[in-house]
């Protein structure tokens, strides 16, 4: 009867956890704007977030509380089942990929209190200090109907029922809208064993977190070396594709957007940033008319990453992308199309003005803003009082740079 107490309280956690989506707010498609997305997390490493408020209470580990959607089947089928809530636009994956499996997990995260050497203002030995270190998640994987199909350890690592182990590393990271819970995440899964389910994984989204946190007190010198649980909820939502046999082909695109058949795909790579965006007078005084406010675009501010998740280049005004070889293309929107989401910015097909440098960008002719998420103007907050202010939009969007392959053959650059 404790046990099914226990589980009870850690599913209205995690349903309480899950009611916020952290989403960007909708909207129509506007003209303009370039880019928007909160920033990504560091790179490989833990998966919790570690520190600072307070350890949630719940259960770790124990057995497994059924999750409301359509069927079991360790998340194989069902619609509600394999739709995950909304996200931030920085944990959204690539282009190409698409959910394949979804499990809720029950189970801890383990903590280490470990110390550290301080440094003194003379650059010698400062005072130790101490805090809780992620070691390890241990949890157990449920499907619909609560029957255990996989577990999660260190690795990060997920192992399903079928022997096949997907292993992770995070790509980017955004508080849970629950306050005392771990972080959500993006990851990218960087191998996998066996021929069973979780062979072909791509990418991981851990969501709906509940509980997790490492505790803001009880690490010192006595404690040193001690590990402590934490007890946690999430939803894990495991996507196949998108990953690198894809990366480099060359999307399926509305009409408006295809690019010429003399060019070929050079380039592939995934921004994370933010579209910003300033609120504008107009009319009024010589106008004859009423003074109206509007927030205009400004410019894009965006990381551009590769396959890995490494940062290779930026993205601003211009439009411009910069490489991290210092090459740079500026180009010119010549068509657009609605994106598929209502909740985010157009996708767009642009052509090269300018190029500058000898590296990746040097020949690029064209170039196409796709899967994009976020990023769309505020419907309000602008009016007298917040006139020439500044706000920035998360988004997320694929970019793909096209050469000419006149130029690949020794042709004239423009």
């Amino acid at each position: 009867m404790n046990a099914r107490i226990g589980r009870g309280i850690m599913t209205t956690l995690l349903l309480a956890a899950g009611c916020g989506s952290g989403g960007a707010g909708t909207g129509s498609n506007q003209a303009g704007g370039e880019a928007a997305a909160g920033g990504a997390g560091g790179g490989p490493g833990g998966e919790a977030a570690a520190g600072g408020a307070t350890g949630s209470a719940g259960a770790g580990g124990g057995g497994g509380s059924a999750i409301a959607g359509t069927t079991g089947g360790g998340g194989v089928a069902g619609t509600t089942w394999l739709t995950p809530p909304a996200v931030p636009p920085a944990l959204e994956p690539p282009a190409g990929a698409t959910v394949k499996l979804h499990a809720h997990a029950e189970g801890a995260q383990i903590y280490t209190c470990t110390a550290g050497g301080g440094t003194g203002a003379d650059g010698g030995a400062g005072a130790t200090t101490y805090a809780w270190v992620l070691k390890a998640p241990d949890a157990k994987l449920y499907d619909s109907s609560g029957t255990q199909i996989g577990t999660h350890g260190a690795g990060p690592s997920w192992t399903w029922r079928d022997g096949s182990v997907a292993n992770g590393a995070k790509v980017a990271e955004m508080n849970a809208p629950a306050a005392d819970a771990i972080a959500w995440l993006l990851l990218r899964v960087t191998s996998t064993t066996g021929t069973g389910l979780l062979s072909d994984a791509t990418y991981v989204q851990r969501l709906n977190t509940a509980g997790g946190k490492a505790p803001a007190t009880g690490c010192d010198a006595t404690t040193a070396g001690t590990d402590t649980r934490s007890g946690y909820l999430a939803d894990y939502y495991f996507y196949s594709g998108g990953g690198a046999s894809a990366w480099l082909t060359a999307p399926e695109v509305p009409s408006a957007l295809a690019v010429p058949t003399d060019v070929t795909l050079a380039v592939h790579d995934r921004a994370i940033g933010m579209q910003i965006y300033n609120c504008a007078a107009s009319g009024g005084g010589d106008a004859g008319t009423a003074m109206t406010y509007a927030w205009t675009f400004k410019a894009p501010d965006a990381l551009l990453l590769d396959m890995d998740f490494t940062p290779v280049a930026s993205h601003g005004a211009g439009p411009s992308w910069t490489s991290t070889d210092g090459s740079v293309v500026e180009a010119r929107e010549i068509s657009r199309a609605d994106a598929p989401r209502a909740d985010a910015i157009p996708w767009l097909l642009l052509k090269e003005l300018r190029t500058s440098g000898s590296g990746v960008f040097n020949l690029v002719a064209f170039v196409q803003r796709l899967n994009t998420s976020g990023g769309l103007a505020p419907t309000t907050g602008c009016d007298a009082s917040t006139v020439d202010t500044l706000v920035r939009v998360p988004y997320s969007a694929d970019y793909y740079f096209y050469v000419s392959i006149n130029q690949l053959d020794g042709g004239a650059g423009s």
